[in-house]
């Protein structure tokens, strides 16, 4: 049966961050309140605003380490082989939803034609294309998860209404007739969405179901966009408007689809994220995030194929809230830009979870119902709050930072409250609830300290506001501002900045570089001089980004005094001379120098199957049999790190790869692991009969494939249309090109391997193909690589765009090799298509580094 009908048509950072408070009334406190009612449980909750309009290019695009952990409630394809954009195909898409347990493809069917607005031959010819490209898709295994939007925007294309509403709406309803009964009968068990307009007319929705209630042409998901920052202010009073409506006349009730809704100042920054998310939720509605940028990342979540930034984070919280949804009553509702929240108790995990964002300053949040009555946690309650911060568009992003843990007591009606300081409008909140002991831990928080660009000293630059609800399609910034045009000689901008203790730090600049776009030389990474203290210049790079207001972050590190220090960023230099190209800045951030370390507890790790759940001094999860906890790590960088496992009882501890390669261990106290940089996926599960008790996974260090084995391009065994061609950005100064387009174009590997066994292959590539021409969305084109060891043929991979020629991402594969000599060849010997100009081409590689999964 189709998932979309067995699920039912839905019905009507700072320190010291927090307080925990006893039951005393929130409003005596005198702050805006989030209030929470664990003791009025709603119903399970949808996720439905994780989906995305193009957010999955190819299967692979973007990875299984993060699509796994998603709840995609549905995704919004193309039909497969429609030339609206190069990639975005429903076969593609519903093979992804499948293997990760999705839901639903609504797929735009209009997205068949190339041009933008959509091509009018007129209904006769449409209804020809979808007879074309229906049975395509039909065809495939996985069609159960097939929704047909025949019309996309119908109000700007083909019927804009203008002056004359009734003749363009009585040509409309026709058309949706025809449209509707072509596809029953070439479909009959596939729903069909719409009217799907660009916002929410009520007038006009009430026309149409009137109609499509006479005409028996009823969508079986109704849906609309909400592409405003006043969304936020309308959609509830839209709902319900819609919801009035079917009852009135006599439908029923239809699952909603939102099926674009947000701008680019939303994406990838929690705090805007939770706003759309609460509101999708409080009405158990279906949302895909909009296109406006490139496919494959998420609508801007996922900045490279397995490398996540904030916003990732907030999706796969935002995914693991799990059983009842609660009430929740933000401080405003209706606004735009507030403090908003969403909140579950799972009583089978004996967990309660809060969401929360939107809010700048203090606020209270007010919990009622912690008794039996609602989520019954006990009379002693251990709050663990969590930050997940904004780290730009395309910045990495490390998992939520706990920042504080206090232990509750509610009082005899099941009530407290947390007192919340100095939020940040860009981050969300995550709280955990768990039976607790009565006490905690202290959290120790490391100092931190941000300067805004924009009140720095600056030198031949110019300040630029961006974001907020006046420039929606821009990208968002700290503080809203940013500072470029940074190209003249004398271009500078200089930080006063003030450190605790003298020492060695990290510093992170926030900035945005697509220099070399429109010049012939093309896009690539840019350089500034950075200067500490009147100090000798060092250079700093910065990748391209995907625009200029996308976000990229870079860390270095950089030795200060004690107190005050000057930080410098400029174009140029007395002794260094003039650095390569333009970046503009957001902010910079400072943090001591430290290992990386993260411990993951099992209680809040994805599990899978009946796992049991303990709390207090012993806290942990208990697997058994078929059962598992599966830990989403992240890793800063490629390389080496230390993995200790918190369990009692034997086991094993597997890999999920980032291509399915699922490799098992033993478990052992401590192991080191070779990760990839981003998120990896590693599972533990008991051996043998007995229980295996986890408590949790702690992962240290910093990367580095120092002990990798090295392969330089230029070490590489060529063939074919393949060559080393010059390039200044890449390592050692060349790269491969030429990989693929035909059979023996190729560039093969010599490895010597001291053990058999799985390897992690870094392969460090660039890709710049573009489908020219649409008025705004970034047609990036992934390129594939066919991967052969020893002789036989492992994996073919997509490889998506990293925005220039010249910069090279890293690109993780899992691969099994001889005790001895090894051979991997690459190459492509023709996988084509239509759109762009691929020609079954690789992308260009610039190094490779491998080595054995296990240390």
């Amino acid at each position: 049966m189709h998932p979309l009908l067995r699920r039912g048509l839905a019905a009507a950072a700072a320190t010291g961050l927090l307080t925990g408070l006893a039951a005393a009334p929130a409003e005596a406190q005198d702050l805006p309140v989030l209030a929470v009612d664990f003791g009025r449980l709603t119903g399970e909750p949808t996720h439905g605003a994780v989906g995305s309009l193009y957010g999955i290019s190819e299967n692979g695009v973007p990875g299984d380490n993060l699509l796994d952990a998603l709840d995609m409630a549905s995704m919004a394809p193309k039909p497969t082989g429609g030339l609206q954009h190069p990639n975005g195909d429903a076969n593609d898409v519903l093979e992804v939803l499948a293997e990760h347990d999705g839901g639903d493809a609504f797929v735009n069917l209009q997205d068949w034609y190339p041009d933008w607005p959509y091509q009018n031959d007129g209904i006769d010819a449409y209804l020809a294309e979808i007879e074309e490209m229906v049975p395509v898709m039909e065809a495939s295994e996985h069609a159960d998860r097939l929704v047909y939007v025949p019309f996309n925007e119908p109000n700007w294309i083909w019927y804009n209404r203008g002056a004359d509403y009734e003749g363009t709406t009585a040509r409309f309803f026709r058309d949706w007739d025809l449209a509707y009964e072509r596809l029953r009968e070439i479909a009959p068990d596939t729903p069909i969405a719409g009217p799907n307009e660009s916002h929410y007319d009520a007038r006009f929705m009430r026309d149409f179901m009137e109609h499509t209630v006479a005409a028996g042409t009823v969508p079986d998901v109704v849906t609309w966009h909400e592409l405003s920052p006043d969304s936020l202010r309308y959609y509830e009073g839209n709902h319900d408007h819609y919801r009035a409506l079917e009852a009135e006349l006599g439908i029923e009730p239809r699952q909603i689809n939102i099926n674009e809704y947000g701008n680019n100042r939303d994406f990838g920054m929690p705090g805007q994220m939770v706003q759309w998310a609460a509101m999708f939720e409080d009405t158990d509605a279906l949302a895909d995030m909009a296109y406006w940028t490139a496919a494959g990342g998420l609508s801007g979540n996922a900045p490279q194929t397995n490398v996540p930034n904030g916003g990732w984070w907030f999706l796969k919280t935002y995914s693991q809230m799990t059983g009842q949804t609660a009430l929740v009553t933000p401080p405003q509702d209706n606004a735009v830009d507030t403090l908003q929240g969403i909140a579950t108790y799972d009583e089978a995990k004996g967990q309660a979870q809060i969401l929360l964002g939107g809010g700048a300053g203090d606020t209270v949040v007010d919990l009622t119902g912690l008794d039996a009555a609602g989520a019954d946690l006990g009379r002693r309650i251990t709050a663990t709050v969590h930050e997940i911060a904004w780290t730009g568009n395309e910045g990495s992003s490390p998992p939520p930072q706990v920042v504080d843990r206090i232990a509750l007591r509610p009082d005899r009606s099941g009530a407290a409250a947390i007192e919340l300081a100095g939020l940040d409008p860009m981050s969300a909140y995550w709280i955990t609830l768990t039976p607790g002991t009565g006490r905690v831990d202290e959290v120790e928080l490391p100092w931190t300290g941000t300067w805004e660009a924009e009140d720095a000293a600056i030198t031949a630059g110019t300040v630029y506001d961006e974001g907020g609800p006046a420039r929606p399609f821009s990208f968002p910034a700290s503080g809203g501002k940013s500072v470029g045009s940074l190209t003249r000689a004398d271009s500078r901008v200089e930080f006063d900045v003030d450190v605790p203790a003298a020492g060695v730090y990290d510093l992170t600049v926030t900035y945005g570089n697509t220099y070399g776009r429109n010049l012939p030389e093309g896009a690539s990474p840019t350089e500034q001089f950075l200067t500490v203290n009147g100090g000798p210049a060092e250079t700093i790079t910065y990748p391209s980004t995907m625009q200029w207001g996308s976000r990229g972050q870079v860390t270095v590190q950089v030795e200060l005094e004690a107190g005050a220090n000057a930080i410098a960023l400029a174009k140029s230099d007395h002794e260094a001379g003039t650095a390569y190209g333009e970046a503009g800045l957001d902010k910079i951030d400072l943090t001591p120098a430290a290992v990386d370390t993260h411990t993951y507890p099992a209680v809040l790790a994805r599990t899978e199957g009946d796992a049991d759940y303990d709390y207090g001094r012993d806290e942990g999860v208990e697997v058994r049999g078929d059962e598992r906890i599966v830990f989403d790590v992240y890793a800063p960088a490629d390389g080496y790190y230390d993995v200790a496992v918190d369990a009692d009882g034997k086991g094993e501890l597997t890999v999920l790869g980032p291509h399915g390669e699922d490799v098992a261990f033993d478990l052992e106290d401590e192991q080191t692991l070779a990760l990839h940089e981003g998120v990896n996926r590693i599972a533990l599960n008991a051996a043998g009969r007995r229980a295996l008790d986890v408590h949790a996974l702690t992962v240290t260090g910093d990367g580095g494939t120092e002990d990798f084995t090295q392969i330089a391009a230029a070490d590489a065994d060529l063939s074919g249309t393949a060559t080393l061609t010059d390039d200044p950005w890449a390592a050692g100064g060349q790269a491969i090109t030429g990989v693929g387009g035909g059979e023996g174009n190729t560039a093969t590997l010599t490895v010597e391997a001291d053990q058999a066994g799985p390897h992690l292959l870094l392969v460090h590539y660039a890709n710049d193909e573009r489908k020219s021409g649409h008025d705004y969305n970034i047609d990036i084109i992934s390129r594939y690589a066919e991967f052969t060891v020893n002789g036989e043929p492992v994996r073919t991979v997509p490889m998506r765009g990293t925005w220039s020629w010249s910069d090279f991402w890293s690109y993780p594969l899992i691969v099994d090799l001889e005790a001895g000599t090894n051979t991997i060849e690459i190459g492509n010997p023709g996988l084509f298509t239509d759109i762009g100009d691929r020609e079954g081409r690789a992308a260009h590689f610039e190094r490779f580094a491998i080595a054995p999964l296990l240390e």
